[in-house]
């Protein structure tokens, strides 16, 4: 359903009958000169008045590099329109959907050879259509004869039926149950090194940590219910001061409600990877789309082989697989190697002695205590 249009962009609506589900989509194509330009950028941010809490999905030729990597050949600096089209995304919110194929989106052809190369076209969404298709992502295929490369955007979902790997939510360590059940599992006696002994204590703690993590229930849904929760009993308190027992019970939600706000915050913060931000206001919606991006960028959706053959979905596992199966494991033939005179630049020996002494307990707690708050140590140590 078309709701409006322009010389530059056709704002509709989008409704998938089988799934129920709608969502607006805008699509683009722009004028040459960044002055045109600007009509373009102030309709997006009118529309976005409308469609900001929707799923809003943008795609076309936006004419204008985003970013300097953006452009085989010319500046070296942001232009006028590089900058008003950056301030556009950032005023609507919007990053681009995970893509796969060509870079460059557009390429001047001249008469010999190489022309200029640019990523003009883009395809870019809201965080809600990324909830509303979280297996989202975009094709550039070969341009072929045409001076614009054809962009596919994929919408279907994949069903993944294995079980996600455990991992430790910090905010548990907070709760009273934590330091119990680790003193439970650490009074037990292990056969065995003192490494085994740990990893074995840590493995059975999995199970004991999961049902904690179980008996949170949901993070979110538990933060906008105390919310509600707390602005009941508040306007209670405002209607009736005297009364103690409601100032009690507004006392005790907001507790609960400021325990869980800090839960689902540092839960988000864990997930996100983000670290510059330490300290200050608590701020789920940022953390939240940090979360949302990266496992955006994180996914595979399409890959090549090695003879060009392009595979997506379920269809990736198997590539891999048998890219893999075909050399790994195979027995080849191997020549011999004198590398006599291939190590001209050597250590003393007191620095060779150096490097291979004995690892201090000062040393192992000093790398223990250095790393982030939000980081662990891997098995390669």
């Amino acid at each position: 359903m078309v709701l409006s249009q322009s010389d530059q962009v056709i704002h509709t609506q989008i409704h998938l009958k089988a799934e129920s589900k709608s969502f607006f989509c805008s699509f683009v194509y722009a004028e040459n000169k960044y002055q045109d330009l600007r009509t373009l950028w102030d309709d997006l941010c009118k529309h976005n008045t409308l469609a900001h809490a929707h799923p809003w999905v943008v795609l076309g030729d936006f004419n204008a590099a985003l970013n300097l990597e953006d452009c085989l050949y010319g500046t070296s600096s942001h232009t006028i329109g590089m900058r008003e089209f950056f301030d556009c995304i950032q005023a609507v919110e919007l990053v681009d959907v995970k893509s796969h194929g060509l870079h460059y989106t557009w390429n001047k052809k001249p008469k010999e050879g190489i022309g200029v190369l640019k990523k003009i076209d883009r395809i870019m969404s809201n965080m809600k259509f990324m909830d509303l298709f979280p297996e989202v992502y975009a094709v550039f295929q070969p341009a072929r004869v045409s001076d614009h490369t054809p962009c596919v955007l994929k919408l279907s979902s994949i069903t993944r039926s294995k079980q996600r790997p455990f991992k430790f939510p910090n905010f548990l360590i907070s709760k009273p149950e934590f330091r119990q059940l680790v003193v439970n599992e650490w009074a037990k006696g292990v056969q065995g090194c003192h490494m085994f002994s740990v990893t074995k204590k840590m493995r059975n703690l999995k199970p004991c940590f999961r049902k904690l993590m179980h008996l949170q229930g949901n993070l979110h849904d538990k933060v906008k219910r105390l919310r509600c929760e707390l602005d009941s009993i508040q306007q209670i308190v405002d209607a009736n001061p005297l009364d103690g027992e409601a100032r009690n019970l507004a006392a005790k939600y907001l507790r609960e409600f400021q325990e869980a706000a800090y839960d689902e915050e540092c839960f988000l913060k864990q997930k996100s990877k983000v670290e510059w931000l330490c300290a200050g206001d608590s701020n789920t919606t940022y953390f939240h789309n940090a979360v949302k991006t990266r496992n955006f960028r994180n996914k595979i959706h399409c890959i090549h082989d090695v003879h060009g053959n392009r595979f997506e979905g379920e269809d990736v596992t198997t590539a891999l697989v048998e890219h893999y199966s075909n050399f790994l494991g195979s027995v080849h033939g191997v020549q011999n190697f004198e590398g006599v005179d291939l190590f001209v630049t050597t250590l003393n020996q007191a620095s060779a002695a150096h490097m291979v002494r004995q690892v201090t307990r000062e040393e192992v707690k000093s790398a223990m205590f250095n790393i982030g708050e939000n980081k662990a140590p891997g098995p390669d140590g």
